[in-house]
């Protein structure tokens, strides 16, 4: 177990802080397809992870509190043998890393108490050099990084509230794929979306006022579309969020089900007007977005607004005196 009292997290295990760096990987090289290695019954060939750049990654979280010379003893250890790796295992690395050149190797790990360690990954990267390996670029090195190589990513990927001071953080933007008319026309014509269509329409005739002299009837349909629109985009934002981090995607949706729970609640108490009704609605969605999901970019966070009134009203929950 090693606790890190500079920001007030604990690590019980080598898998809860590999688990941790590779979501905060997935943070930091997000636009340089950061690739996972799980490790199998053969071992993890000192490759957990790499990027389309060069970096490479290797984890180790020292199982007990120990002296700094038992500590540097159990890195400089540790690093030998999973560099070797690379040489042990290159007919297998080769394959994973399918044409990528390893540039740095970077051993992650909680704490780094001694310069010596540092001399050690000298004579390290003298080695792998001498291998020749074609995975390995002319100019590879080795380095160190410890928690606060991660500190950009942290509240993104732990409860800030466990966090003994505020820390900047890498903002995660999603691009959500715009959909076409003919998209929004082919999802309305599945039979399994017609609730969803008469939801829309439904409701949102009770936004307009009740005038016979005027039709509103394409506007209706217009913000209907709209709302699908809105559903369709925040869909693919929430799938791929869910292959980017889906601890974080599990707790949106319990923020959208608790949510909609207390919309439907309200939707059975009359009000004097059904827009400013959406509007507090919307205001009060954007509020916990921002609150709950605060590492999001700001257009995200517009679009799962959307995304959540809209589907509230085509779903069900979100309905109108």
């Amino acid at each position: 177990m090693i606790k890190l009292t500079e920001i007030g997290l604990t690590f019980t295990d080598g898998d809860e802080w590999e688990a941790f760096c590779q979501s905060c990987l997935k943070i930091k090289h997000q636009n340089h397809n950061f690739k996972s290695v799980p490790a199998d019954s053969g071992g993890d060939y000192g490759l957990d992870g790499y990027n389309s750049i060069g970096d490479a990654y290797q984890c180790y979280c020292p199982e007990k509190e120990y002296t700094d010379k038992e500590l540097y003893e159990h890195q400089r250890d540790k690093i030998t043998t999973d560099v070797q790796k690379l040489f042990d295992y290159q007919v297998k690395l080769r394959r994973i890393l399918n044409g990528n050149k390893i540039k740095i190797w970077h051993f992650t790990t909680p704490l780094i108490k001694s310069k010596e360690l540092i001399l050690h990954c000298n004579s390290k990267e003298n080695l792998v050099k001498s291998w020749n390996l074609d995975f390995i670029d002319d100019d590879f090195e080795i380095g160190l990084k410890d928690y606060e190589y991660f500190l950009p990513e942290i509240p993104s990927v732990i409860d800030t509230g466990r966090l003994l001071k505020p820390i900047t953080y890498q903002e995660i933007d999603f691009t959500g794929t715009e959909p076409t008319n003919q998209t929004i026309d082919d999802f309305k014509a599945v039979y399994e979306n017609n609730t969803f269509v008469e939801n829309g329409l439904r409701k949102n005739a009770k936004l307009f006022p009740d005038n016979p002299k005027k039709d509103y009837a394409q506007n209706i349909v217009g913000l209907t579309d709209s709302q699908i629109r809105d559903f369709i985009v925040g869909e693919d934002i929430l799938e791929k969020w869910s292959n980017f981090n889906n601890k974080l995607y599990e707790k949106f949706v319990r923020v959208r089900n608790s949510l909609g729970k207390k919309v439907a609640k309200e939707s059975f108490i009359p009000v004097n007007d059904n827009r400013e009704k959406l509007k507090e609605i919307d205001s009060t969605v954007k509020a916990i977005i921002n609150k709950e999901f605060h590492f999001l970019s700001e257009s995200n966070k517009e679009e799962l607004t959307a995304y959540l009134v809209s589907f509230w009203i085509l779903e069900c929950s979100l309905d109108f005196s």
